[in-house]
């Protein structure tokens, strides 16, 4: 039995870094993008009264309380992607060749935090060529950010190289229950020589493998689009159904449902940064309202 002081230490790093963490029934919770969600490494299944998630809510004056329940739902609108097993040999033909393409032209390593922040801004800006709607940190909040993990041994940071450059690097947070691959940038030229098939091959291998645990990339992203769930089922990663429930402080949730009948007119502005970020939100409640089979 894992000793509940040591199964979540990511609240520990948060605490550490002057975070509000809050606890409700043994789970930590920590406020990201101004929702409050769980402090874990791999998803939690809860229930989470109402009363609690307003206190929660009053404490780290987040906006809403972001939680899963009722996992193995028979709706398949909200899930999150985990790996429980890899057998490289299990992947298809095309899949292993890339992957053996890759660990050819590069070398794979573990770094330290230091070593990362004076060496990875170059390749954390140019993996965001890719994207839309979202901006690379500043020099600066990359640094701090990745220095700030120096002495927390639950990160381990897996860097792909050549000869002349880094290509990639994988930020993972490691529990004793599970590994978050909580920050994954690839570079253009990285992924053009199979770094990302190279770094997720050899990440599996060491934590499924050698270390019996599951790694997860998280939930459905409600905020941007991304590729790379998709990109992972090729590894074995496969979606596992929950049911998502969000409690909005009561302002808040009256915007939400005057806003709702809108939503789609939105979108066609959402290149707009407020705008992008209310449609998230809106996203989420259309989710939500699927699962109750109401989406007026």
């Amino acid at each position: 039995m894992v000793h509940e002081e040591t199964k979540y230490t990511y609240s520990n790093y948060l605490k550490s870094i002057g975070e509000t963490v809050v606890e409700i029934d043994g789970v930590p919770w920590m406020k990201y993008n101004n929702a409050l969600v769980s402090a874990t490494a791999m998803p939690v299944y809860v229930e989470v009264t109402y009363e609690q998630a307003l206190k929660a809510l009053k404490t780290t004056e987040a906006l809403f309380f972001r939680y899963n329940s009722c996992p193995n739902s028979n709706s398949q609108t909200w899930w999150q992607v985990i790996c429980r097993q890899y057998d490289i040999t299990s992947v298809s033909a095309n899949t292993r060749s890339k992957i053996h393409r890759g660990l050819k032209r590069m070398t794979i390593s573990l770094k330290d935090p230091n070593w990362l922040a004076d060496n990875g801004y170059n390749c954390h800006v140019n993996s965001y060529a890719r994207y839309k709607n979202v901006k690379p940190l500043t020099k600066k909040g990359f640094q701090a950010f990745v220095k700030s993990l120096a002495g927390h041994a639950c990160f381990d940071i897996w860097v792909c190289s050549n000869e002349t450059e880094l290509l990639g690097y994988i930020i993972c947070l490691r529990e004793d229950n599970g590994v978050f691959m909580h920050t994954i940038d690839l570079s253009p030229a990285g992924l053009h020589d199979y770094a990302a098939y190279a770094m997720i091959h050899t990440v599996l291998k060491h934590y499924i493998n050698q270390l019996g645990i599951p790694v997860t990339n998280g939930s459905r992203s409600i905020s941007h689009e991304t590729h790379m769930q998709d990109f992972l089922t090729k590894f074995g990663f496969k979606r596992e159904y929950s049911k998502l429930n969000v409690v909005y402080r009561r302002d808040i949730q009256f915007i939400v449902r005057a806003l709702f009948p809108f939503r789609k007119l939105l979108r066609l502005f959402k290149m707009l940064p407020i705008i992008h970020k209310v449609s998230a939100v809106l996203f989420q409640e259309e989710i939500i309202r699927q699962q109750s089979g109401n989406t007026i």
